[in-house]
């Protein structure tokens, strides 16, 4: 008789578990179906205030920051849409984490791509390893991450901050081993740095790398610039 209780228990605390989204209040789920029909209409500019006041009212509506990311994402505002979609990652049980993956990965790199055209190459780099870690197979991600290390260790060498552009292109070397700049980047800060025997063999290395003469001649090129 007992177990027959406990598990009716069980199966009834379950339910409530699966519909905890049956008890948010009506005034949230009334903002989340405005913003709904004002993001199915396309009006994403509108639909945002909605959506933001509803997970303000219950700070646990995985939908509504799910929307609210996705509606600043077709604005093209894509630092903005970066917290409410990682809310809604970490909110997201595991079987249904795939819906909000891959909207916060394209508003990762999306953030990344602005920040470096702003020369905020630091901010790039931590989107990117922050997408990477979410998609580690992703090609493109590690591309971008390499671009962002070369030009942040590129602008720490340029500050004559030597130490900290060894270990940016140094990283860069290790995403892209075939990656020239990343080599030339190297060499040049062991070289203000002092380390010449460091530097020349960053450039035996670069030129044993190198796939052509071609590219050879340029790095060379590039060195004594």
């Amino acid at each position: 008789m007992n177990i027959k209780k406990y598990s009716f228990l069980f199966c009834f605390l379950l339910i409530l578990t699966s519909c905890a989204g049956l008890f948010f209040s009506p005034t949230a789920k009334q903002k989340f179906e405005e913003g709904l029909a004002l993001f199915n209409q396309g009006n994403y500019q509108e639909a945002v205030p909605r959506f933001q006041e509803a997970t303000e009212l219950e700070p646990e509506y995985t939908k509504a920051f799910i929307y609210l990311g996705r509606s600043r994402l077709n604005l093209g505002q894509w630092f903005d849409a970066i917290p409410p979609l990682r809310t809604a990652y970490s909110l997201s049980p595991a079987e249904t984490k795939k819906e909000t993956v891959n909207f916060l990965f394209d508003a990762l790199i999306g953030g990344a791509l602005e920040a470096f055209k702003k020369g905020n190459f630091k901010e790039s780099i931590g989107y990117l390893k922050e997408a990477l870690d979410i998609d580690p197979s992703s090609s493109d991600a590690k591309t971008d991450l390499t671009k962002s290390v070369i030009a942040y260790g590129g602008q720490l060498l340029s500050e004559g901050e030597f130490t900290e552009a060894i270990s940016q292109f140094s990283e860069a070397i290790q995403l892209a081993p075939g990656n020239l700049d990343g080599y030339l980047g190297l060499a040049k800060s062991f070289m203000k740095k002092g380390d010449w025997l460091d530097a020349m063999s960053t450039i035996k290395k670069a030129l044993e790398v190198a796939p052509a003469d071609e590219d050879r001649i340029k790095f060379q090129d590039a060195l004594g610039q």
